[in-house]
C-alpha cells in the first residue's frame, strides 16, 4: 500500500500488527515508525534495534514475553540488511499470536531487497507494507513549513523551497537544518538561507537550473555542484524536473486566468519579482516544448538509472544542454 492507504488505516484505527516501511523518503519512514509505534504502545513498550545491534533470539523472546499489566511489546528494527525470511517470518508469526505484540521494520535498502522482504507481510498473517514515495515539492514546502510554526522560526515560504532544494530534495535533511534555524531571531528569508546553511560562495541547485533556462552557459556552475558532493547527476535531473513542473503550473494558471498568482499556483507566497521572473519564463515555453523537454528529462533520468559503464557527468552535461536547444 501507499501513504494514503496508510492514513486512513491510522484514522480507522484498523493497522496490521507487523508493517513493513520503505521507499524513496527517508523522512517518511522515520516519522511513520514513530507515529505507529506510539500508536501500539508507550516508550517504555518500545524495543528499538538500529542496523547491525539486531539480533533474533532478543527480538523474539521481546515479542513473546506476556506483561502483567497488559502493556503492549513493540519491537522496531531499523536496517539496511535484509533479514533471514525465516526469522522475519517467526517474528511476524509471534505478532499474529500475541494480542500485544507488534513489530515495525524500517527498511533503507534497495528497493528490490525490499519487494523481497514484503513477501513476508502478507495481510493472512495480519501484516502489510508501506512504499513511500518523494513528496512532490508543494507537499515537501507544506511539510517544511508545518515543521517551522512548531519551532516558532518566521520563514517564508519561498525560502523553505530555497532550503529544500540545497538539501538535495532530502526533505530529512532540510528537517534538521530546520532545527538549527530555530535558533535564529527574527525572519528568515532565502538569503539567509543562502548564508547560514550553504554559504555564499557556493553555487546552489537554482542558480544552476536558472542558468539552463536562460540558455547561459552552466558548466562551471554543473562542476562545482558536483564537485561540493551534494547532489549527484540523478538528483540534478529530479531538481530540473520539478522546476520545470512549476514553470508548466505557471503557464497553465496564466493561460487560464490570464494573471499571476504564486500561492494559488504553488501553494505558497514567494517574492513577487521570483513569481514573476517564473511566470515570464514559463509562458516562453510552448506546451509542445514542455513535452519534448519532460520526455528528453525522462530519458535521461533512464540511463543514468539503468545503463551501467557510463560516464555520467558528460551524460548530464549533454543532457542539460540540449534541454536549452528546445527553448
Amino acid at each position: 500500500m501507499y501513504k494514503r492507504d496508510l492514513d486512513s488505516l491510522i484514522e480507522k484505527n484498523s493497522l496490521p500488527k507487523s508493517i513493513l516501511l520503505y521507499g524513496e523518503c527517508r523522512y517518511f519512514i522515520e516519522y511513520y515508525a514513530k507515529k505507529l509505534s506510539l500508536i501500539f504502545g508507550e516508550e517504555e513498550d518500545i524495543l528499538k534495534f538500529y542496523f547491525d545491534e539486531y539480533d533474533f533470539k532478543s527480538a523474539k523472546n521481546f515479542l513473546s514475553q506476556a506483561s502483567l499489566f497488559g502493556n503492549s511489546n513493540v519491537l522496531v528494527i531499523k536496517t539496511d540488511k535484509k533479514i533471514p525470511k525465516k526469522e522475519l517470518d517467526s517474528l511476524i508469526s509471534v505478532c499474529k499470536r500475541g494480542d500485544r505484540s507488534f513489530f515495525i521494520l524500517e527498511f533503507y535498502g534497495e528497493d528490490q531487497k525490499a519487494k523481497d522482504i514484503a513477501k513476508s507481510f502478507s495481510k493472512k498473517n495480519e501484516a502489510d507494507f508501506v512504499r513511500f514515495f518523494k513528496p512532490y515539492l508543494k507537499e515537501a514546502v507544506s511539510l517544511l513549513y508545518q515543521r517551522a510554526r512548531e519551532l516558532g522560526i518566521d520563514i517564508e515560504p519561498y525560502a523553505l523551497e530555497h532550503l529544500y532544494f540545497l538539501q538535495n530534495e532530502e526533505i530529512s535533511l532540510a528537517m534538521r537544518e530546520l532545527e538549527k534555524l530555530s535558533l535564529i531571531n527574527g525572519k528568515i528569508g532565502a538569503k539567509d538561507i543562502d548564508r547560514l546553511v550553504y554559504g555564499l560562495g557556493n553555487v546552489s541547485i537554482e542558480d544552476l537550473i536558472e542558468k539552463i533556462f536562460n540558455k547561459e552557459d552552466i558548466k562551471e556552475a554543473l562542476h562545482q555542484i558536483l564537485e561540493a558532493g551534494l547532489h549527484d547527476e540523478i538528483s540534478i535531473i529530479s531538481s530540473v524536473q520539478n522546476y520545470l513542473s512549476q514553470l508548466f503550473m505557471f503557464h497553465i494558471y496564466i493561460k487560464i486566468y490570464g494573471k499571476v498568482d504564486a500561492k494559488e499556483i504553488t501553494g505558497f507566497n514567494m517574492p513577487q519579482f521570483i513569481a514573476q521572473k517564473r511566470a515570464n519564463l514559463s509562458i516562453k515555453i510552448t506546451l509542445q516544448k514542455y513535452k519534448e523537454i519532460f520526455d528528453h528529462l525522462l530519458d535521461t533520468e533512464l540511463k543514468l538509472k539503468k545503463s551501467a559503464n557510463i560516464d555520467k557527468k558528460s551524460l548530464l552535461i549533454s543532457s542539460l544542454i540540449k534541454i536549452q536547444t528546445f527553448l
